[in-house]
């Protein structure tokens, strides 16, 4: 549970901003780290017997196109009596299943509960078969639902096909084990389900424009060099004056090109999401703090407030005064 601070982490190569009052669910094996900012946060530790008493702990833990995360609001009385308190025993299955209530409240896939069950369904699938070839049909044996309803939701709700899915997984624990592991690309590609070394090197450039020996380079902390905190230094320092990249290019003695290259290649992202989520943060914090929106504009760099209001729709689908009205 993140207590306070700001920046941007890592959960299986993907990165996320975080907010304080945000739960962040974990599994065994998953790469997490912190690439830029401070925090402050809880640990706490559910042991496998007692995810393993909860069937639909998966919503949680089985991540599909975003991590698992509840938001402190909706779930007050976990965070407030269990999980800062909570011994290991029997409250563990509670705060568990209070945790998966609160997720099943945000129904972040905007689906009923028929298709989130197959939907997990079909990602335990592929996580058990990945390295088999796993057909259409044969999916929609094992779940006993139509092929056309199966790929329907899927490409309606995750914006995927089963085979770019396939793709995505394995794809993910060749990162895996080239980040935690020393083996080499040989061994990688054969664990995988690879014959052939080549052919992975080819897949894996294709899918991340690195060469597995490139990523592992990266992702390598000993080796990692100093762009990313020294770029969120200066945001965190300037976001409210400067909005654009020439400056910071600037202050890093680096071309507007070379910013947004490594930017790229070391967040996935780009410079206009990061400073955008730099002002959402912000702006968030002071609204609920109680100032108003044409006063929250100026200080964050707005010319007008519509402008700010416009941003702040754009970001979060709602104007600040119902971001307000809901929170």
């Amino acid at each position: 549970m993140i207590q306070s601070g700001h920046g941007i982490f890592q959960v299986d190569f993907n990165n996320y901003g975080f907010r304080p009052g945000e739960a962040i669910f974990l599994a065994p094996g998953q790469y997490f780290q912190l690439l830029a900012g401070a925090f402050s946060m809880l640990r706490y530790e559910f042991e496998e017997k007692d995810v393993r008493q909860i069937e639909n702990s998966r919503f949680l833990f089985k991540h599909l196109v975003s991590i698992g995360h509840i938001e402190a609001k909706q779930s007050e009385s976990i965070y407030k009596s269990q999980l800062h308190h909570i011994n290991i025993g029997e409250k563990n299955v509670t705060a568990l299943s209070q945790a998966i209530e609160s997720w099943l409240q945000l129904n972040p896939f905007n689906t009923a509960r028929h298709d989130i069950d197959l939907l997990f369904g079909l990602k335990e699938i592929i996580d058990e078969k990945y390295m088999q070839h796993i057909s259409l049909e044969a999916v929609s044996k094992q779940l006993g639902e139509k092929p056309f309803k199966i790929d329907s939701l899927t490409k309606q709700k995750l914006d995927n096909t089963l085979n770019k899915l396939i793709t995505g997984k394995i794809l993910l624990e060749a990162k895996r084990k080239i980040v935690f592991t020393d083996l080499s690309t040989k061994e990688i590609a054969y664990s995988t389900g690879f014959k052939d070394a080549d052919y992975f090197n080819r897949f894996f450039k294709k899918q991340t424009n690195l060469t597995p020996l490139g990523f592992r380079k990266i992702y390598d902390f000993d080796e990692r060099d100093t762009f990313i905190p020294e770029l969120m230094g200066l945001i965190d320092a300037h976001y409210k004056e400067e909005h654009f990249a020439e400056f910071y290019a600037t202050k890093l003695s680096i071309t507007v090109k070379t910013l947004s290259n490594r930017i790229t290649q070391k967040l996935a992202t780009n410079f206009t999401h990061l400073i955008a989520e730099k002002l959402l943060e912000q702006s968030k914090l002071l609204l609920r703090q109680g100032m108003p929106v044409n006063i929250i504009a100026f200080n964050l760099g707005f010319k007008e407030p519509n402008h700010f209001t416009a941003f702040f729709k754009n970001l979060t689908g709602k104007t600040p005064t119902n971001f307000l009205a809901d929170f």
